[in-house]
């Protein structure tokens, strides 16, 4: 039977205190608030950390009075072909974390601990990109057994110090843990014993402290969670769920757009993390540049569905919670894919006409379960991502027109047809896309896709439109706005709409391409009625990572905000565009 964690509100909620800080964003005071956000303890005295906003922990679900039941759902990131399974422990980013200054402790009860469970306190919260997660500053206490496993990550490697405590579990398998935190030490006693003494390493000497647990074989209890300060020492909660940007900017490119084009959408891939983490993010995301928000991770499959049993819609619902905050529109990314999908989705056999029909009701259970929770909050859907094969493989001469995938394996290119069937029929208000990548181009590339579109439309098949990814990767890549222009035209007339869907721009060559390419494309969108929106990938170089051969993680430079979170010259050169 499948159980789905799905939000559930506190009972008990914070007093409301108005918290503002001053952002300058492109010379543009916003206000970022909480509301419904703090409390604060200085010295004696400790503050109930469960009572705060929890509802958006993946992998949770409300327990009784005051606790958190914590599920075991084998959270992991996998590479491209399914292989691999980097472990992802959930977070509690939209919810309440610390804010601390000198010395101070943590107290949990971890009730029903029947095999192994785990606590992570993160000075810096992680980082997802598409196919690993980048652990900063933080600490991970592992129970199993008698043995508790201490973890390290001071925010320079990967790899963390590791150190194992023996403990003595009680007989009922409640472990009751207390963390102190004095200068550069932290003190882990577990059942009124001391367990070990640790270097902390300025892992949780940032300022602010974030939390979360995680199963890993059965399900535990987290039955409470307090945090005090000794004298001269603070602690405070804040609720990253009550973060309002005020606005909007009257020269963000959404303010723009919209006057000049009634309708038209400027939009990017966003993630959960440092919209809460990082003020500078929230101001330049929410406060009038995007009118509309793509889920960069938090919807494909293996984030959503990890186990056939489980969908966790935690995060997704946090993402969209902002975006109707601020008075944005979701476009939901993707529900049928490729990569991205866990090991057990890449497993399904498909080797008899009874494995196949099997592969084929996975699919659209999970399209009718994903598409159904959102129904009637996704203005629009990725329904079905890059369908023709790789550019190194594409050869329809030679057959090798589609991706030789685990749903083109069990169906042909027929799943294409289902997959959109079977999500207009959970919402048929959500505007349904085909995603895809190199289609700015003439060729056959561009023809095979072509093709396909006019059959699907001339079959019946409730598509609305084409994403043109847009990644402009090196010199090679870069786009001839005018043969976009017309492939948008070729679509409009057999009644297809188009977006930009996915737009980044290298910077190897300097600033100048990125000036060129990005205002030329979005005026290409922007000139023609059918094309819909504009949407990059990803907000700011200072979340733009991506992973060397050699596995190493590399920062980019390939987005419309630096670094420092400066707008770029492209930006400028989109705003004198639109005014």
């Amino acid at each position: 039977m499948i159980h789905m964690l799905i939000n559930r509100a506190h009972q008990h909620l914070l007093p409301v205190i108005l918290v503002a800080v001053l952002l300058i964003t492109g010379g543009v005071a916003l206000v970022l608030s909480h509301t419904n956000a703090n409390q604060t303890v200085a010295g004696p005295g400790s503050l109930d950390v469960l009572a705060g906003q929890w509802q958006y922990l993946p992998g949770s679900a409300a327990g009784d009075q005051e606790s958190l039941r914590i599920q075991p759902d084998n959270f992991s990131i996998v590479h491209q072909d399914g292989s691999g399974g980097q472990p992802n422990p959930p977070v509690n980013l939209f919810g309440t974390h610390l804010e601390t200054s000198g010395s101070w402790h943590v107290f949990a009860t971890l009730s029903d601990v029947q095999d192994s469970a785990a606590l992570q306190l993160y000075g810096q919260v992680p980082l997802i990109a598409d196919e690993f997660r980048v652990e900063r500053k933080s600490i991970r206490l592992s129970f199993a057994g008698s043995t508790l496993t201490a973890s390290r990550w001071n925010g320079t490697s990967q790899t963390p110090f590791t150190m194992s405590l023996p403990f003595s579990p009680a007989p009922d398998h409640t472990i009751n843990l207390a963390i102190a935190k004095a200068g550069k030490t932290l003190s882990i006693t577990i059942n009124g014993r001391l367990a070990g003494i640790m270097p902390e390493d300025g892992s949780l000497s940032t300022g602010t402290v974030w939390l979360g647990a995680d199963a890993i074989k059965t399900a535990w209890t987290l039955s409470s969670l307090q945090a005090s300060a000794d004298a001269g020492g603070h602690v405070g909660l804040v609720d990253a769920s009550a973060m309002h940007v005020n606005g909007p900017d009257a020269q963000g490119l959404q303010t723009l757009a919209s006057r000049k084009r009634p309708g038209f959408m400027v939009g990017a891939a966003m993630a959960l993390a440092p919209a809460v983490s990082d003020s500078q993010y929230a101001g330049v995301a929410f406060g009038g540049n995007f009118g509309s928000l793509t889920t960069e991770n938090a919807l494909k499959w293996q984030f959503v569905h990890p186990t056939p049993d489980t969908y966790d819609f935690h995060e997704a619902d946090a993402l969209v919670a902002l975006a109707q905050r601020h008075n944005m529109t979701v476009h939901g990314h993707t529900l049928v894919f490729g990569e991205a999908n866990p090991a057990w989705v890449q497993a399904l056999p498909t080797a008899t006409a009874s494995d196949k029909q099997h592969v084929q009701d996975v699919m659209t259970d999970h399209i009718k379960t994903v598409a159904g929770h959102y129904k009637g909050k996704m203005s629009s859907w990725d329904v079905v991502n890059e369908p023709l094969a790789d550019s190194e493989t594409f050869d329809p001469a030679a057959g090798q027109t589609f991706r030789n995938h685990i749903w083109y394996r069990a169906m042909g290119e027929g799943y294409i047809a289902t997959a959109f069937t079977a999500a207009r029929q959970t919402d048929p208000q959500a505007q349904l896309f085909m995603n895809e990548y190199g289609l700015e181009f003439d060729g056959e590339r561009w023809d095979a896709f072509f093709a396909l579109v006019s059959k699907l439309k001339a079959q019946g098949v409730p598509i609305d439109g084409v994403g043109f990814q847009s990644h402009v990767y090196e010199a090679g890549d870069k786009i001839d706005p005018a043969v976009l222009r017309a492939h948008i035209q070729k679509l409009a007339r057999i009644g297809l709409k188009s977006r930009i869907s996915e737009m980044d721009v290298y910077n190897d060559d300097g600033q100048a391409v990125q000036t060129q390419q990005f205002p030329a494309i979005f005026q290409a969108c922007l000139a023609e009625p059918t094309c819909v929106s504009w949407t990059t990938w990803g907000v700011s170089d200072r979340y733009d990572f991506w992973q060397d051969d050699d596995g190493s993680i590399q920062q980019g430079a390939d987005l419309l905000w630096d670094k420092r979170m400066r707008p770029t010259p492209a930006v400028d050169a989109i705003r004198q565009l639109l005014q």
